[in-house]
């Protein structure tokens, strides 16, 4: 594999925030249990089996180490990757920052503090924090309709799902990081800034 060459800032943002295709509107295929009418359980008769599909966006909750901000996301998760860029590096205080990419409209924020303090990173990128605790939630780029969130801010039941596809900046990562995910994860033409989702924009 050739090596990588370090890239410019401006570069820099586009990669580490350029997500995939958008998810659009996921759906959660639910089909309920056999339906038994009354006469059909008076007399033992067989059950009508109805496959019914109900469009319902999977909804997924998160929050801040205080509880203070807490927020909703719905749909499917889209490109969840590790990025080890600068400022990744920097705002975490790790080696990496997990992203996972939601829809914009489908986030809520539902804590009893509202919305988090917004931090400015890029001109067109801002970041979400916790005012009283400091945690890292999220990040929202203007170029897209998607926004990314810290994966593990997400809260436990519903970190299924983000596995990491690829790895953002992997030659900037310490060298006592094992990493067997590939350099960059496939992405569309849409290029966003780090922190951000379906074709990969500024997450960090």
């Amino acid at each position: 594999m050739a090596e990588t060459t370090r890239p410019s800032e401006q570069t820099e943002r586009e990669i580490c925030n350029t997500t995939r295709s958008p998810s659009g509107d996921p759906v959660l295929v639910h089909t309920p249990p056999r339906l038994v009418s009354e006469s059909q359980q008076a007399d033992g008769s067989e059950a009508t089996e109805q496959a019914v599909t109900l469009l319902a966006p999977e909804i997924r909750t998160g929050r801040c180490q205080c509880g203070d901000i807490a927020y909703e996301v719905s749909g499917l998760p889209d490109d969840p990757h590790l990025c080890s860029c600068p400022h990744e590096t920097r705002i975490s205080g790790g080696p990496a920052v997990l992203w996972v990419g939601f829809h914009k409209n489908g986030l809520a924020w539902t804590g009893p503090g509202g919305q988090p303090t917004w931090y400015s990173t890029w001109p067109d990128l801002r970041r979400g924090f916790c005012p009283r605790c400091g945690t890292h939630l999220i990040s929202v780029a203007d170029s897209t309709d998607m926004i990314m969130v810290t994966g593990f801010s997400l809260d436990l039941p519903h970190q299924r799902g983000i596995e990491p596809v690829g790895h953002s900046f992997r030659e900037n990562a310490v060298p006592w990081m094992k990493i067997t995910l590939a350099p960059e994860p496939p992405r569309s033409a849409a290029t966003l800034p780090c922190g951000s989702s379906p074709a990969r924009t500024p997450s960090g």
